[in-house]
């Protein structure tokens, strides 16, 4: 018989031990490459968000705003200063009274009525002038008679003188040769001196006589011209704008016209214009106006004041306006009277900015926002004039060159100027 080998008997304590040793190996040697596996995911994750900021912050680099920018043109600018005013008289005529105390015994004319030149307006009571011009008429015929017999007094003087001096010449040669006696020559010479006199007088009552004459002449005219003024005729032709004259009651010279006449109905414009503006104004210069309730209207610079109000520092400018019976004394009017044309370069308003040293634009050169100083001129239906600065060819800022500063980067937007205010 194959003897049986008998097996050692191996103490379980020993065997516990040893199981838990194998466990702490292997927990060990599995340790390092675990964590190495717990690790991996958050470095890459890391790696990525870096290569994205990376990328974030280059493209924020190079990213710039969009601008609309366009092109200075050469365009056409008026210039034009505002005006405003009140329509008025080109001539306004007042018609009085050339006579005082006389009652008005008629009128024959009304506000706006048209009138020619000699027309009949009203009449005066002339009772007294027609009194006084009978008189005067009578008084003539005296006076002419008081002439003639001036005249007779004259001849009848001459003729004595005549009588006089023959007389004398006799008594002379007499008295030379001794026949007549001194006193005799002496009565002679007394009469020649007498005569002569009486001749002067003569003369000098003529002279008096035709004064007299004359006065009465004179107060026949008078007479009739005070006559004539008690009919009050238009001076010239026009439309009445004004009457004051009523039934009945006393005209006086001097005192409120009794009728206010446009002359030949003209109507124009007497508007105000600012000291700074008064002295680019000329005669002929064409005016566009609106008028209360009639429209547009165009006149012409017709006379320029040579006085500035020294509390308004306002010119007064007269407009003349192309006839019309719509034409009213006193409608408001406004308006602006064209100084000149030219051809100047432009750009829209909201391009031209200013600050405390003046105008300037923001111009992009190269994809940055360059400041430039310009000279501006005039607005001009949306554009403003550039004098100087500008050449043409430059990329303007049209709107936000406010929002920019020098060498900001940009991204340049043309847009057609063409269509553009």
């Amino acid at each position: 018989m194959t003897p049986i080998c008998k097996r050692r008997a191996i103490p379980l304590s020993a065997t516990f031990s040893a199981l838990v040793l194998s466990m702490a190996l292997v927990v060990a040697v599995a340790s390092p490459s675990a964590m190495a596996g717990t690790d991996a995911p958050d470095r890459a994750q890391a790696a990525a968000a870096g290569k994205t900021a990376e990328k974030t912050e280059g493209r924020a680099k190079v990213i710039a705003p969009n601008v609309t920018v366009i092109t200075p043109r050469r365009q056409v600018f008026v210039a034009r200063i505002p005006v405003s005013g009140t329509l008025v008289a080109r001539q306004e005529v007042f018609v009085n009274t050339r006579i005082n105390g006389q009652v008005i015994e008629n009128l024959l004319a009304d506000i706006g009525d048209h009138v020619e030149k000699g027309q009949l307006l009203a009449v005066l009571d002339k009772r007294q002038f027609e009194v006084q011009l009978a008189q005067a008429n009578a008084d003539l015929p005296r006076a002419r008679a008081a002439v003639q017999q001036a005249r007779d007094q004259i001849s009848l003087a001459q003729a004595t003188l005549k009588q006089a001096q023959t007389s004398y010449d006799r008594n002379l040669r007499l008295r030379q040769s001794g026949t007549i006696s001194q006193a005799v020559f002496d009565q002679s010479s007394t009469a020649l001196e007498q005569a002569r006199a009486g001749l002067a007088s003569a003369r000098a009552g003529l002279a008096i006589a035709q004064a007299q004459l004359k006065a009465a002449e004179t107060r026949i005219r008078s007479a009739r011209l005070n006559l004539s003024f008690t009919e009050i005729r238009a001076p010239v032709s026009g439309i009445i704008s004004a009457r004051s004259a009523r039934m009945g009651a006393v005209a006086v010279a001097g005192a409120q016209p009794m009728f206010r006449i446009i002359r030949d109905g003209e109507i124009e414009v007497e508007a105000d214009v600012i000291e700074s503006d008064i002295g680019a104004l000329k005669p002929g210069d064409r005016a566009e106006l609106n008028i209360s309730g009639l429209g547009k209207r165009v006149g012409a610079v017709r006379r320029i004041s040579p006085r500035i109000d020294p509390r308004t520092r306002l010119g007064k400018v007269r407009i003349s306006l192309e006839s019309s019976e719509s034409l009213r004394i006193g409608l408001f009017a406004n308006g602006w009277i064209t100084t000149g044309r030219h051809q100047a370069l432009g750009v829209p308003t909201s391009a031209v900015l200013s600050d405390s040293r003046g105008d300037f634009v923001m111009l992009v050169k190269d994809g940055r926002a360059i400041k430039r100083r310009v000279t501006a001129g005039l607005f001009w239906q949306g554009r403003r004039e550039i004098t100087a600065g500008l050449e043409g060819n430059e990329q303007v800022m049209l709107r936000a060159g406010a929002f920019f500063r020098q060498d900001d980067r940009v991204t340049p937007v043309p847009v057609d100027a063409g269509g553009l205010k």
